[in-house]
């Protein structure tokens, strides 16, 4: 009988493929918030009471992490987040681009095979994703093990799930729900209908967004009404009310809708028993407001220090509520963002006195590139555009007029130089190369391109120059440290309380994950896992 049982354990080994022997967390929470700048942790770690202070506290703090690509946006952060791929071999380049072949506009998630489910969603599914996924390394070695994701966005929950995990939900802000398509499954899930029916906003969404805490609190930080902040109905300042029919809508651009995720994610743990079997089972939680908010009021508002504060305080309380149902010991918990964000121009030209300013390519960018390509026209003796949208060029129409492809780059690019906000033009030929030929941040959008999905060049703001063309709120997209700098946390069993000063990319934490789960990696892996986690 001993023989047997050994000899069957053996098997279980083999069969799992787990790399070594020895104790594994039962479950694995991956956070990504969404546009999280790593410096929220210093900024307003006075007011943290909850999450976020327990974890700086007793878990590990890489202070200098970087996404180490560009661009710096949502599909790219979370398809490397879940892949520990960049962009240039996980093919999500952008959150949008232009296929050569149809000659349409993609949506890195798009699927108009995936069908809706229980006639909620569809339309989505992880189909560009090119490569596996933490998930996915996990579900080839151990198939009872659950991986599931949610986020308010469809392509955060997707990206960072992988090709094939058990389920992906995000929120439909139309309907109010969370739903998912039939690309993962066909039938909802009890838990999932229950908690639609039971109408979360309507329940636990107030009439308005006030300041959780007293005034005094937030002038610490400046003030509440910011040049270049987004209005919510008429105003820029508290409180923020919801109007009866656009709750759905608004509740993204608040802290609470984070904390629905927070509940349907601690839904999922209960209902489907994550971390309550013999196998270890991956939650993935990408929480989107802290992107919503950022967007609107800058990363320096009273808006965004008060979603700390509530993000905090729903993230300490998931945490205690999950271990309760896992046990304390159990769980390994890792927090990171997809991109961060440049602050607002006016706040920064205004209030802190340095450089910085709003280029609205609607009246300073797309004019002048208008004017080039004219110029180019003339000069090439042709009716056709030389400068295509979606910053493609005409190639042939030059060629016929005796231009060669360098020629006309270089041409290009001497023009688009002059044009004010424009740092640096990188065409097709540097991205693919893989040599940074000792130019600025060229590395950075060399990892972030995969030419079959890509333009024929991209440009490189100057930096402090937010190109836009809307005249409030902020965005992202550069390689600059500002849009670049992101958390990297690890908290629970086995993690040591520390704060480690070297550099690390978000490429680095799937394969850490995966190494103290003991499962191997693909090839197509470029992070490296972090020695200060793995043991």
């Amino acid at each position: 009988m001993k023989r047997t049982i050994a000899f069957v354990s053996i098997l279980f080994i083999l069969s799992t493929g787990f790399l070594e022997s020895g104790q594994r967390p039962k479950l694995v929470i991956f956070f990504s918030i969404d546009q999280m700048k790593a410096e929220y942790l210093e900024w307003y770690k006075a007011e943290f009471t909850g999450g976020f202070k327990r974890i700086l506290a007793e878990g590990t703090q890489y202070t200098n992490a970087d996404l180490n690509y560009a661009p710096s946006e949502t599909g790219p952060g979370h398809a490397t987040l879940g892949t520990g791929s960049y962009p240039m071999h996980s093919g999500i380049t952008s959150n949008d681009w232009f296929d050569r072949k149809t000659l349409k506009q993609v949506y890195c998630v798009e699927d108009t095979t995936a069908e809706k489910a229980e006639a909620e969603g569809g339309g989505v599914s992880s189909k560009n994703l090119m490569v596996p996924a933490l998930g996915d390394w996990l579900k080839r070695v151990s198939p009872a093990s659950k991986v599931i994701a949610a986020s308010i966005k469809d392509r955060a929950a997707i990206l960072m799930a992988g090709q094939k995990p058990d389920c992906v939900f995000w929120y439909d802000r139309k309907l109010g729900h969370m739903v998912t398509s039939e690309f993962y499954v066909k039938e909802v899930p009890a838990w999932v209908r229950s908690f639609n029916a039971n109408d979360w906003i309507a329940r636990h969404l107030p009439s308005a967004w006030t300041k959780a805490m007293p005034e005094s609190v937030y002038a610490k930080y400046g003030p509440d009404e910011i040049e270049g902040e987004m209005k919510w109905g008429g105003s820029t300042s508290f409180p923020h009310a919801f109007p009866a029919d656009k709750r759905n809508e608004q509740i993204v651009t608040s802290p609470f809708g984070d904390v629905m995720i927070l509940d349907f994610a601690l839904e999922a743990v209960k209902s489907e028993k994550l971390g309550q079997q013999d196998v270890p089972d991956v939650l993935l939680v990408s929480l989107s407001c802290t992107d919503y908010i950022g967007h609107a009021f800058g990363g320096n508002s009273h808006e965004m220090v008060d979603q700390m504060i509530r993000l905090d305080r729903a993230l300490g309380d998931f945490i205690a509520n999950v271990e309760k149902l896992v046990g304390p010991g159990n769980i390994l918990l890792s927090l990171s963002a997809d991109h961060a964000a440049m602050p607002l121009p006016e706040y920064r030209r205004n209030v802190q006195h340095k450089d910085a300013r709003r280029v609205l390519t609607t009246a300073e960018i797309n004019p002048r590139i208008q004017a080039l390509d004219s110029v180019l026209q003339g000069e090439f003796k042709t009716t056709d555009h030389i400068i295509q949208s979606d910053a493609f060029l005409n190639y042939a129409a030059a060629a016929a007029s005796g231009i060669d492809s360098t020629s006309l780059e270089r041409r290009v690019k001497d023009g688009l130089l002059k044009i004010n906000g424009i740092a640096d033009v990188y065409f097709c030929r540097d991205l693919a190369d893989g040599n940074p030929q000792f130019r600025p941040y060229l590395g950075y959008y060399q990892r972030g391109y995969y030419p079959p999905r890509g333009r024929d060049f991209i440009i490189r703001p100057c930096e402090y120059c937010l190109l836009t063309t809307s005249s409030t709120g902020t965005t992202h997209g550069t390689p600059y440290r500002y849009d670049t700098h992101v958390p990297i946390l690890f908290w629970g069993m086995g993690v040591k309380a520390q704060q480690v000063a070297r550099v690390v990319h978000t490429v680095d934490i799937a394969p850490t994950i995966a190494k103290v789960l003991g499962i191997s990696t693909p090839a197509t892996v470029d992070g490296k896992s972090l020695k200060e986690i793995v043991k």
